[in-house]
């Protein structure tokens, strides 16, 4: 949690998204009166303002790091999807040991089976937001190559100077080279996503390998020599 005393001396600096591009200037902070953020106030432009809820607000050192939305509930998801699976592993192996009721064990496994489902049809529709977005950043790359390669016609036609040939050329893949970072970032977590669930429910019960028996040797008859005592 983010509170006022920690964001309070970043108001009117810009603000950046974790993979460094700007996002605007932090001009307003709202606190509840415990002093916890709820929420701030981005300037995109003069007139243009962003509400960026606290989820989203993590704290550097020197400035703050707005997180995508769409990060942020991928997290949420992961989280709730890992823990409701194991949750469901520890239910199965306690009654499959018999050290809880079965009325409880019904009780508590209908819960999670109805939480299960939840989570899984939100991660269903988290998956698609997130190959929407993929393909979104896949036309942005596009964008900013034909942007490169108009600017580089230009400039070898020796229409534009080589200064502004630099800056342009600069900005552009820096900002193609965050795209394709962010890119591979949403195809993390969508493949995340997909392995917590293909994961089994069910607990993994160990196969105890039987122990290979060892043969009894037979053993050889030791010969009893009767030593008949010698008459006087």
């Amino acid at each position: 949690m983010v509170t006022l005393d920690q964001v309070e001396k970043f108001l009117g600096q810009v603000v950046r998204d974790e993979y460094g591009r700007s996002l605007g200037k932090f001009i307003a902070v709202f606190a509840d009166v415990s002093g916890n953020v709820e929420a701030v106030e981005i300037a995109v432009n003069d007139y243009d303002l962003v509400k960026v809820e606290a989820s989203r607000i993590m704290r550097a050192p020197d400035a703050l790091i707005v997180l995508p939305e769409w990060k942020v509930t991928a997290i949420d998801v992961e989280n709730r999807l890992d823990r409701v699976k194991k949750r469901i592993r520890s239910l199965e192996e306690l009654n499959r040991k018999g050290m809880i009721p079965t009325h409880a064990y019904e009780e508590i496994r209908k819960k999670l089976e109805a939480e299960f489902k939840k989570i899984k049809d939100e991660s269903a529709k988290l998956k698609d937001s997130l190959k929407h977005k993929i393909g979104e950043l896949d036309d942005q790359v596009v964008r900013y190559e034909r942007a490169i390669s108009n600017v580089y016609v230009l400039y070898m036609s020796n229409e534009i100077s080589e200064q502004s040939y630099k800056a342009s050329m600069d900005f552009m893949r820096n900002a193609k080279s965050k795209c394709l970072d962010e890119k591979k970032d949403v195809e993390k977590h969508l493949e995340l996503l997909s392995k917590l669930e293909a994961e089994p429910v069910e607990p993994q019960v160990k196969a105890v390998a039987p122990q290979s028996q060892v043969p009894v040797q037979s053993q050889t008859p030791i010969p009893v020599v009767i030593v008949e005592e010698s008459q006087h």
